[in-house]
């Protein structure tokens, strides 16, 4: 069955209505560790290139990629890059021409090089001449960019973000990509290193650096039922654990629910289907949660005003999770069955990832 992470949560408080986009701090793990890596992997071979000469290369051609994005020069942005651009990179970097964006890059730091290639990571702000509420450019985040030597040109072999922060038209915090956890990048450090689009000796180092810094988080208790097992592996269940972990502390005498896998087939049949962790953060065990769920999306209406557009609303009956005991968590399914959609375009609102959901709910305490 076929499973996508998508940004949304909610918020109960006895009957009391509230919202939230389930991240409401911003933290950040410096990735780089050049010592911690050098102390576990041994190359080979030593660096052709100093520090300086890998910085330098980095320096020149991270603020000419975010140069000529301002300045709308489509044809020399892709001549930085080592392979020719794909349909999809041509259409996203032709969305952020149009929304003419300003880039800040804050710092960057060169974490590998050898003869022929450079790996940096970099934190910046990009802000939008006009906020838009789907392609949404306000934005501040850590990346990473690989330069290979091609013919003794520095060339871009890969460029892309490890946490991207969104925000809205409002300027605060809306929306936090899923990468945002150290758990997701990891996978996509793999991802690229069986693609051979980083450094291998890098790739192996962070991984373990990663590794040792997710262990180090202690796990939030986590309750199932006999029933709940029933959907997941033991292999859905360790990174599952660890998505939960790096939400923290369930927030203090509150419910808080947090979706994590959306059935994204159920969507052609005029359902919307996710699993969600639902959070006790009282003193005291809960039991009986039930109500009306709401979920929001941004939309423009016709004076191109970003407005919330109700997209689904459900009674949901989450008794099925039974006593969530103080500062645990229990799993719950949720569904929207089709008389629940309010518009027809469910799957678009769905594909960009920024809804909002509200709820009026209450529960029993045990």
């Amino acid at each position: 069955m076929k499973r996508r992470l998508v940004p949304c949560a909610l918020l109960i408080i006895g009957s009391v209505l509230v919202a939230c986009s389930g991240n409401e701090e911003v933290t950040k793990e410096k990735l780089g560790n050049p010592a911690a890596a050098s102390s576990e992997v041994e190359t080979k071979k030593p660096s052709e290139i100093d520090k300086a000469t890998a910085t330098a290369a980095v320096e020149e051609i991270l603020p000419l990629y975010f140069k000529l994005l301002e300045k709308g020069d489509s044809a020399g942005y892709w001549e930085l890059f080592e392979k020719p651009a794909d349909e999809e990179s041509t259409e996203n970097v032709q969305k952020m021409i149009d929304s003419k964006i300003t880039t800040i890059i804050n710092e960057s730091e060169v974490i590998y090089q050898k003869d022929n290639e450079v790996l940096a990571t970099f934190d910046l702000k990009q802000v939008a001449e006009e906020y838009h509420p789907i392609h949404n450019f306000n934005r501040l985040g850590t990346g990473f960019i690989v330069l290979e030597k091609v013919e003794e040109v520095w060339k871009i072999n890969q460029l892309d973000y490890i946490t991207l922060y969104h925000y809205n038209h409002d300027d605060e915090p809306e929306t936090i990509m899923d990468v945002d956890h150290l758990f997701f990048w990891s996978k996509e450090l793999a991802k690229l290193k069986r693609e051979k689009l980083l450094p291998s000796e890098w790739s192996a180092s962070l991984l373990a650096e990663i590794k040792r810094m997710e262990d180090s988080i202690p796990d939030q208790p986590l309750q199932y039922t006999e029933e709940m097992l029933e959907h997941f592996s033991e292999e859905e269940l360790v990174p599952l654990q660890k998505v939960l972990n790096h939400l923290g502390d369930a927030p203090k005498d509150m419910v808080t629910i947090n979706n994590f896998l959306l059935y994204e087939e159920q969507l052609e049949s005029g359902y919307i289907v996710f699993n969600a962790f639902i959070r006790n953060g009282f003193e005291f065990p809960i039991s009986n949660i039930h109500g009306t769920v709401t979920i929001f999306s941004p939309a423009v209406n016709e004076n191109d005003e970003t407005v919330d557009l109700k997209i689904a609303s459900q009674v949901m009956d989450l008794t099925e999770v039974g006593v969530i005991e103080p500062g645990s968590t229990g799993l719950a399914t949720l569904y929207f069955g089709p008389d629940s959609l309010l518009v027809e375009n469910i799957e678009d609102f769905i594909e960009y990832g920024e809804l909002e959901i509200r709820a009026e709910m209450t529960h029993t305490h045990e």
